[in-house]
């Protein structure tokens, strides 16, 4: 076998090797109504964080448990998303800080872009429009209080008007359809039952959409 080919052959196994690791996904500048989706620190993550991920599946097994929406103003780039303080707006350099690191110093973030026939003007404007709303902590598909992947879910929305993303029935049990000790305490203390199978959006799933091209944010 000649030299060239060797490299070549060897180039090939390298990066079918690597291809399972975010090393797969090209890096892109980020944009106005791009997706920032976080993945779980496990060593570090609350039981809430553990328990999203426990149920949920995000693209190639990542444990996504946040979602969130890139704004750009003229004054910069700002993140909007649905957190325990209700529907916020901050800068984005806040909400690397305030993500999952690695090892490395790297915030644990991949971003998303919606492909197709998407108004996002529009879909921005109505995002923005649910700033200052309270966090659903009962991840409720008929109020008007908004859980993070809700927040996408009901804002994206075609040049006809019609959702980009439609709603899914909500899990909230494990790979063995157990549903989990978290959730079961997280809604008995409120007197209610969890609404496994209720119509409803999660962060791993927006991860795995086909109208979502998921790469690394430039920073």
């Amino acid at each position: 076998m000649s030299m060239n080919k060797l490299f070549c052959l060897t180039f090939i196994m390298l990066m079918l090797a690597i291809q399972p690791a975010l090393a797969q996904y090209m890096k892109k500048e980020l944009q106005n109504g791009d997706l920032l989706f976080v993945i779980v620190n496990e060593e570090k993550a609350s039981d809430f964080a553990r328990s999203i991920v426990g149920s949920t599946q995000g693209i190639d097994s990542k444990k996504i448990s946040h979602v969130a929406i890139v704004c750009k103003e003229d004054s910069g780039m700002y993140v909007l998303e649905a957190t325990g303080k209700g529907v916020i707006i901050s800068p984005l350099d806040s909400f690397y800080t305030h993500s999952p690191h690695s090892v490395d110093g790297e915030p644990m973030v991949i971003a998303g872009r919606v492909k197709g026939n998407v108004d996002l003007v529009s879909s921005l404007r109505q995002a923005k429009g649910y700033i200052g709303r309270k966090y659903d902590f009962i991840f409720s598909d008929t109020d008007d209080e908004f859980y993070c992947s809700e927040l996408v879910q009901k804002s994206y929305h075609d040049k006809d008007g019609k959702l980009v993303f439609d709603p899914i029935p909500m899990s909230f049990h494990d790979d063995k359809g157990r549903i989990l000790k978290h959730w079961i305490e997280h809604y008995k203390k409120r007197g209610l039952e969890v609404p496994e199978g209720a119509p409803g959006s999660n962060p791993g799933a927006l991860s795995r959409h086909e109208r979502v091209e998921i790469f690394i944010p430039k920073r």
